[in-house]
């Protein structure tokens, strides 16, 4: 079958790649340690649970609004005022399948062929092949694990030009867990203030999964004259371990919102219903379950440095949120297995998939090839059980 132009711009996603390959392996009876998805390992609290057995039982079975009940945006809009501080209306809110697809929505319904988008990197690998399939150039600004990945303001005042239209931000981020403070931010919002054509995307997927001191203000809180070019991305997934539900949520100028409910018209229509009552529940119900789960990931953040300090060269960032490590791995490249280097990170993971039975995801696509992503969204069992497997693998390597 003739398959479009469109197939080739973009390539499978690294991370599912390596989810898929761990389900595969795991098929064939060969248990592997998975340090590689990108979701809790807790169940979705009992109280979201019970709102959606309720809500079938109710009989929300149906379509609903394409943007999503009022529930669950009401919801939303609670939650940026409780969480950031921020006004919105309703109707400045939409519910999309995922986080993901607000992403997608956004991109499709702001940038065109030909338009610079300002990508700091390392970056989640789904953000450049999208903005490829918006018709959008990815133009990407290196932030190094020297400037804890980063971006600096004079690195954005460097990457943008009249060309450009628009940047997207993620902090905490997806690889690194790098997280900005506010004069981070603050200064940024200084130079964006200069770009007026610029819109913006905040990607606040991670943002409660915050381990060192008070979580700063939202840029928007910072610098509200950002409001009007700025799309809020967020989700329930990581938050709330709700990554199978589907369902993620932006605010933003109204006619961008619009746009984007058109497109999301199109492509799914509404998120599924039962799912919408979940994270209405989820949003606007008591917020025990967080501070448990946040107190676990940064001790399990803590123990991941602790381990990658044994291994001899291996070099990581200390993260401030998510739950990832970003570990330097280049200075295994030299060492020998099955009689030649291993040369690249792409290597290092197979090496330890193969040897280790461990898996990790490369960082090539994270546009940082010398380093891995590790997911620490496991059990503490599962960390030490890897790590000593990971530790005798290397023992092997000349």
């Amino acid at each position: 079958m003739r398959l479009s132009p469109r197939t080739k711009l973009v390539k499978p996603s690294a991370t599912l790649a390596v989810t898929t390959e761990v389900a595969r392996l795991r098929a064939t009876g060969i248990e592997v340690i998975d340090f590689g998805a990108g979701e809790p390992d807790f169940d979705t609290p009992q109280r979201i649970k019970d709102a959606a057995t309720r809500a079938l039982a109710a009989g929300a079975t149906r379509y609903t609004p394409v943007v999503g009940t009022r529930q669950v945006r009401e919801a939303v809009v609670a939650k940026l005022k409780r969480v950031n501080d921020l006004d919105y209306a309703v109707e400045e809110t939409m519910v999309t399948c995922g986080g993901k697809h607000a992403l997608y929505s956004a991109f499709q319904a702001l940038f065109g062929e030909g338009d610079e988008v300002v990508l700091p990197a390392p970056f989640w690998v789904s953000y450049a092949d999208m903005l490829v399939l918006a018709g959008a150039k990815p133009k990407i600004a290196h932030a190094p694990a020297s400037q804890g990945f980063k971006l600096t303001a004079q690195q954005l005042a460097d990457a943008l030009d009249a060309r450009s239209r628009g940047v997207i931000l993620n902090s905490p981020s997806n690889p690194t867990g790098a997280a900005y403070s506010e004069r981070e931010l603050q200064s940024l919002a200084e130079v964006l203030v200069s770009y007026p054509d610029v819109a913006i995307i905040v990607d606040d997927v991670y943002e409660m999964l915050y381990f060192d001191g008070d979580r700063p203000a939202h840029l928007l809180k910072l610098a509200p004259e950002l409001r009007d070019r700025t799309i809020v991305v967020n989700s329930v997934s990581k938050t709330y371990a709700m990554t199978g539900w589907r369902i993620g949520y932006a605010a933003g100028p109204v006619d961008a919102l619009a746009a984007m409910g058109t497109i999301q018209g199109q492509c799914t229509s509404n998120p599924t219903a039962i799912a919408q009552a979940a994270a209405a529940e989820a949003l606007a119900g008591p917020q025990d379950e967080l501070a448990p789960m946040v107190e676990e990931f940064g001790w399990r953040r803590d123990d991941v440095l602790a381990r990658f300090g044994r291994l001899a060269g291996v070099r990581c960032v200390k993260p401030a949120g998510a739950f990832y490590a970003f570990p330097d791995v280049s200075a295994l490249f030299p060492r020998v297995w099955r009689d030649r280097p291993l040369g690249n990170a792409s290597r290092v993971c197979e090496f330890l998939l193969a040897e280790a039975r461990v898996a990790l995801v490369a960082g090539d696509d994270f546009a940082a090839p010398n380093h891995v992503r590790l997911s620490y969204a496991t059990s503490r069992e599962n960390l030490s059980r890897g790590f000593d497997a990971i530790e005798g693998a290397l023992a092997t390597l000349r």
